[in-house]
């Protein structure tokens, strides 16, 4: 009777455990590479966002951009951010660039994408350094879409790209910036904006120059967890470097026509970066 009893014990143990860990959907695997994230994140949702809400809009001067980067293993201070910039009815959509990971792990990816299922204007995300590590870069490319692409709004085009070096060779793609720069015949375009996770590397400031040459007027990042801005005194091109989320850090985009402003905020309170404005 004792011998049935512990079996029986056993039995219900083994049979409560799996039904708990069917319950927490128990992933085998940290390596796994099915990542539930709504296809609302993805560039192609957001172009399609964006253009609906271009053609509701119809033709202005002014708007604003905010400008984020590195929610890395701190997906609730980002989710903190968003709802502060949807409040902001200035501020047309978002640029997000880059390591959205910190190891590129499907639940850190998941994370970030119930993130940003919370932004109420167009979000764009940029791949970042991290989120290449591991099974990263096939899962980006299911979820948010080409790690090279562009858009246009308000005759300004942003030109997203990777320059991701340790994780890929042979980035960034100049022959495809240089088309993405020149402008078509007949094309009304104010400005030309490129953005990735990481400025140019100080063994290849020669794309500095490359992008001036192509004709873009600025260039944003991340990865430095830290507000910067620099230029080469012979090339003169604004290369800006936005802080990162977790300490409810962003920098903000103002375009006025052909003028461009950047601010660097904490919070609510936002001060100007160097220079103040960009006159193309």
């Amino acid at each position: 009777m004792m011998i049935f009893n512990k079996f029986k014990l056993k039995l219900v143990t083994i049979v409560t455990l799996a039904i708990f860990l069917s319950a927490c959907q128990f992933e085998i695997s940290p390596w796994a590479t099915d990542v539930n994230c709504p296809a609302s994140v993805s560039v192609a949702s957001n172009l399609a966002k964006l253009e609906a809400f271009e053609a509701q809009q119809g033709p202005i001067t002014d708007y604003k951009v905010a400008l984020l980067s590195d929610p890395q293993m701190y997906p609730g201070a980002f989710e903190d951010v968003i709802k502060r910039i949807n409040t902001m009815d200035d501020v047309s959509f978002i640029l997000l660039s880059g390591d959205l990971s910190e190891s590129g792990l499907k639940a850190e990816i998941e994370w970030t994408c119930k993130a940003m299922t919370k932004s109420t204007k167009p979000i764009f995300a940029v791949i970042g350094n991290h989120d290449a590590l591991g099974f990263g870069q096939e899962m980006w490319l299911s979820v948010f879409g080409p790690y090279d692409f562009s858009f246009t709004y308000q005759d300004s085009k942003f030109v997203a790209y990777n320059d991701n070096k340790y994780e890929f060779d042979n980035v960034p793609d100049r022959d495809w910036l240089q088309a993405e720069g020149a402008v078509n015949a007949g094309e009304v375009r104010q400005n030309t904006i490129a953005v990735s996770h990481i400025a140019p590397w100080p063994h290849d400031l020669e794309l500095s120059q490359n992008f001036k040459d192509y004709g873009f007027d600025l260039t944003v990042h991340g990865h430095e967890h830290d507000f910067n801005f620099w230029q080469l005194s012979d090339v003169m091109l604004p290369h800006y470097i936005t802080s990162f989320t977790k300490f409810d850090e962003y920098g903000i985009l103002t375009v006025s026509g052909t003028d461009l402003s950047l601010e660097n905020c904490k919070g609510s309170v936002c001060t100007p970066a160097d220079p103040r404005t960009i006159t193309n």
